[in-house]
């Protein structure tokens, strides 16, 4: 199954590195140009259907003009960078899958494949190798060199995002699969991140790699990876029964850094012991919780807690349902002390379990639909005492039976 994006985490994606950025010295900001290379930006300052490409050399403000930029998908078309670094596309179909790629100096550079979003358009960056820094192991000509056994790592601007849902926490990892070889690796065996046992609806999230699939509650990844980064975006919810919540997530391959991001709601609050430090930043309107950690190994295992959740209280829910097992038992040990009677008494006797037996099933109905907010509370409350004083008066006719 594959998700669209999220409301928050659709832009939240791409500041995150340097949101979080604030946390480390000024020396450490400015993250690397090539880890951006290829991730699609939505965003609503260009017209529905356009997409620009910019193209840099090593960095972001050395840009190269006049360079044939190729946006490939079921119609392939081209154009060239103007003197901003950029090429423009624009009348696409919203929907359309498309990628872009370039060739500079030998050194082939491709973008995720992203759908047009039907509201605003979409920026790419493509950054070269600086100049003397050629990868010639990374044009398509490696893409058909025979895979080789090796290892990939996760790498550092790889992230974990929470956002708060109706009862649940939306968890999302947004993790970039790296190869730093310049030909294609084949992993011993497949990349498997094991998701939680009370994981609901997992997914994987657009623009990650058709590599990924979800088998039962894991997300596999096969190879070969090509060289430079694999993308891999997958989410689930958790449900939320109390103040606090442990996400935890166990690592199959090294972590380069450590970057999580929580919406902050009410006095939450985020720990991890992987996290060297965190801090509240605004963004979109929205609190959020950015934090950072240096690396860990593979076969660590990565833990979130959240405090300060927001919650419903559950023991209305188990009381309602005590009482209506208390009275259905009281209803039971009744009947066995009934005696046998004339078959008018024992008609009427299996009339009023009937009754009993429906009155019960359509309480726990209910109960059911409450504890879902699939029913309006006050019809809730409503229908739950009249559904009770009519299995008191059943019962109280069941006991008058068994007396007589």
């Amino acid at each position: 199954m594959r998700l669209g994006w999220p409301r928050l985490v659709r832009n939240v994606v791409l500041t995150l590195a340097c949101l979080a950025g604030a946390l480390l010295p000024v020396a450490a900001q400015m993250p690397d140009p090539k880890q951006m290379s290829g991730v699609p930006l939505p965003v609503g300052d260009l017209p529905p259907g356009t997409v620009t490409v910019r193209v840099v050399r090593g960095t972001m403000t050395n840009v190269i003009a006049g360079q044939r930029v190729d946006l490939i998908g079921p119609t392939p078309t081209s154009a060239k960078t103007n003197d901003s670094g950029r090429a423009e596309f624009t009348g696409l179909q919203p929907g359309t899958r498309v990628r872009a790629s370039t060739t500079v100096d030998g050194e082939y550079l491709e973008s995720q494949e992203f759908a047009v979003p039907s509201n605003g358009g979409v920026r790419v960056a493509l950054v070269a190798a600086a100049s003397g820094q050629g990868q010639p192991g990374s044009g398509p000509q490696a893409a058909q060199t025979p895979a080789q056994i090796g290892t990939v790592v996760l790498g550092q601007q790889s992230r974990f995002i929470f956002e708060m849902g109706d009862e649940a926490l939306n968890s999302f990892a947004v993790l970039e699969i790296v190869n730093a070889s310049g030909a294609p690796v084949q992993t011993a065996q497949p990349v498997v991140f094991e998701l939680p046992a009370d994981a609901r609806g997992p997914g994987l999230l657009e623009g990650s790699t058709p590599q990924a699939s979800i088998v039962d509650k894991r997300v596999v990844v096969k190879g070969p990876f090509a060289p430079g980064t694999t993308s891999l975006q997958f989410g689930y919810s958790l449900p939320i029964s109390g103040a606090s919540l442990t996400v935890e997530q166990r690592l199959p391959l090294p972590l380069g850094q450590v970057s999580v991001m929580a919406q902050k709601v009410g006095d939450m609050q985020l720990q991890s012991p992987q996290i060297a430090e965190h801090r509240d930043m605004p963004l979109q309107g929205e609190t959020f919780i950015v934090g950072k950690g240096p690396a860990i190994p593979a076969g660590q295992v990565l833990s979130f807690t959240l405090t300060g959740l927001p919650h419903q209280p559950v023991w209305p829910r188990n009381l309602a349902l005590a009482l209506a097992a208390v009275i259905l038992g009281v209803g039971v040990w009744a009947s066995t002390r009934r005696g046998s009677g004339n078959p008018s008494d024992d008609g009427r006797r299996k009339r009023l379990d009937a009754r009993r037996d429906r009155l019960f099933a359509e309480l726990l109905s209910i109960e059911e639909q409450h504890r879902e907010e699939a029913i309006d509370p006050e019809r809730y409350a409503a229908r739950r005492r009249e559904l009770l004083t009519a299995l008191e008066r059943v019962y109280a006719q069941l006991d008058d039976e068994a007396a007589a």
